[in-house]
Formats: structure tokens, C-alpha cells, sequence
């Protein structure tokens, strides 16, 4: 079998997604492709129904380990790695999940064209936000301002090896994005499949949501990018500083429609208070305080039979 179809590791890092861990974990099992293993780790999770979950898997298929102490995201997703057989490593979010022809349609592509080191596809987002995910095209050109790649696409456990893994520096995001930086530099190229085979869960509370809250760690993660690949940004320096240029503007465009849109409704709402004030202070409006006073009481008292009336009616039935 290894010959026709090489081992892919799926890894699945879980900290308390117990919660969401079996649906990432079915569909991780129902690929059609037949050589797969999966390898969950346990990043020291103390939620009661994460570890309930956990004991509750039994599956040839499925190897689980724990992690003594919380190592994070890229240090869990490197110690699954470390533990896997696989030619093909794919990374996967214990509450995200992937289409059941995602890994079959994925090795493919690899397995015919040497020259490509990453395949990813189309993604929806689900839960909190059930869209489309909108990501640019893939080129070094966007890849150069930020990441476009998820982290669930498939990659050589080799070029994991040769960029030293995930780097454990990152605990707040971006990790994937200077993983991919380094399978760059490599040489490989990337290939999206152009269909949606990946599923990511919007939640209230997730790192991504913590991130993109937290400007200081932001400033300070990108600037880690920056200097983790300074030969990099220097190769496409003339590309680079384009497009930080082009996005400034935008920023600055977007801003000023912005101050135009907020003067406008500013000035919209003094006019609705002199309105108001000039209603307020006419003989109409005096004259006519005691009918709606007492229209007032009459609609409270309503009210009041009305749900006195539903609380008769419950009890009786």
C-alpha cells in the first residue's frame, strides 16, 4: 500500500475542544484516501469533557498522547509531527474539520508534480459565521504582506525536518505563516485546489479572535516574521515596500470616506436634536402631555392582563 499510497499523518493538537474534538476526528476518519494515520495530542487540557472525550477514542488508526505541560500550538503540532510516520503531514484543528476527498485529491497533486510543497484548497467558514472564506490567489507577491495559506494543507514531513518545524517562539498566532515562509525559501511551490475541502469554526473565543484583538502582540508577531526571513523580504524588497506603499493608501482612502461618513451623520444628528428640542418646546406638544401620560398607564395596565392572561393559560393547560 505504501508504494500506491504513501502515509499521511493527519495531526490533530486538542487543549480543551472536547467539546468540537469528535467531529474533527470523524472527519478526519471518513477520507477515502486508506493510508492515513492520526495522531492527537493532548496539550494538557483540564476540561472534564475534553478528557472524558479523549478516553473515549479507540481506534486502530488513532494514536494519542499527552502532554505533561501546556507547550502550545507549535509545540504540540511539532511533537505530533515528531511522533508520525508519514511521507505527507497534514495539520488539523481539533474543531475544524475537512472534506472526506480532501487528502486523496491532495497527494495526488503532490505525488505528480515534484516541484510543489504545499497543497491547500478552497475553505468555508462555520458555527458563529457560515460563509465562504475569502482568501487572495496564492503568490509570493500576497504572501508577502500576510498569510493566505491556513494551516490545514498538506506538506513533506521532509521540509518539515529541513526548516526545523513550526517555531515555538509564536504563542499567539502567525505560526503557520512563518512555517510557510520557510517551505518558500525551499524553492517549493504552492497549489490551491480550486474546491472547498476545509471547514473552519468560528468561535466567540479562539486565538485567532485573541490575536487580531491584541495590537501589541501584533506589531510584535509580524515583526518576528520580518526578522525570522530577512533574505527573504530583502530578495523581494522593490515588490515589498509596492505593496506596503499601495496598502497605505488604502488604509488612508478608507479612512477619510470614514471622517466623511461619520461628519455627515454627526451633523445628521444635531439636526434630528434641534428637531427634537423645537417639538418639545412647541404648544402641540405641552397641550398634549395628559393624553399621552395616560396613554402611557393604559398600555402598561394592557401589558400587565396580557401576561397575566398567558400565566392563566399555561397553568391551565
Amino acid at each position: 500500500m505504501n508504494a500506491l499510497y504513501p502515509l499521511v499523518s493527519i495531526i490533530i493538537p486538542c487543549y480543551n475542544d472536547g467539546k468540537y474534538l469528535l467531529e474533527a476526528v470523524d472527519s478526519a476518519l471518513s477520507q477515502t484516501y486508506p493510508n492515513i494515520e492520526i495522531i492527537i495530542v493532548n496539550d494538557a487540557s483540564y476540561d472534564q469533557e475534553t478528557i472524558s472525550t479523549l478516553s473515549s477514542i479507540a481506534n486502530p488508526k488513532i494514536h494519542i498522547y499527552h502532554n505533561e505541560k501546556n507547550i502550545h500550538l507549535s509545540g504540540t503540532r511539532n511533537k505530533g509531527i515528531s511522533l508520525s510516520k508519514g511521507k505527507y503531514i497534514l495539520p488539523l484543528d481539533s474543531d475544524d474539520k475537512i472534506d472526506k476527498t480532501y487528502i486523496q485529491k491532495a497527494v495526488e497533486i503532490m505525488e505528480n508534480d515534484t516541484s510543489i510543497g504545499v497543497v491547500y484548497c478552497k475553505a468555508n467558514l462555520f458555527g458563529l459565521q457560515n460563509s465562504p472564506w475569502y482568501l487572495p490567489d496564492y503568490s509570493i507577491d500576497n504572501m508577502l504582506i500576510d498569510n493566505i495559506v491556513f494551516a490545514t494543507a498538506l506538506f513533506y514531513k521532509e521540509d518539515w525536518n529541513k526548516v526545523g518545524g513550526y517555531s515555538e517562539d509564536f504563542k499567539s498566532g502567525l505560526e503557520d505563516y512563518n512555517f510557510w515562509l520557510s517551505i518558500i525559501e525551499l524553492g517549493k511551490e504552492f497549489y490551491r485546489i480550486p474546491e472547498v475541502l476545509f471547514f473552519y469554526r468560528k468561535k466567540e473565543q479562539s486565538m485567532l479572535n485573541s490575536f487580531d484583538n491584541d495590537i501589541s502582540a501584533r506589531k510584535e508577531t509580524y515583526k518576528k516574521i520580518y526578522s525570522n526571513h530577512p533574505r527573504f523580504f530583502e530578495k523581494h524588497k522593490e515588490t515589498y515596500i509596492e505593496k506596503l506603499r499601495n496598502a497605505q493608501q488604502d488604509i488612508l482612502f478608507e479612512n477619510r470616506k470614514l471622517i466623511n461618513a461619520l461628519a455627515l451623520t454627526n451633523k445628521s444628528l444635531e439636526r434630528l436634536k434641534y428637531e427634537k428640542s423645537q417639538i418639545e418646546n412647541s404648544t402641540f406638544w405641552r397641550t398634549t402631555k395628559p393624553a399621552r401620560y395616560l396613554t402611557d398607564i393604559i398600555k402598561k395596565l394592557f401589558n400587565r392582563l396580557k401576561r397575566k392572561n398567558k400565566h392563566k393559560n399555561k397553568v391551565i393547560m
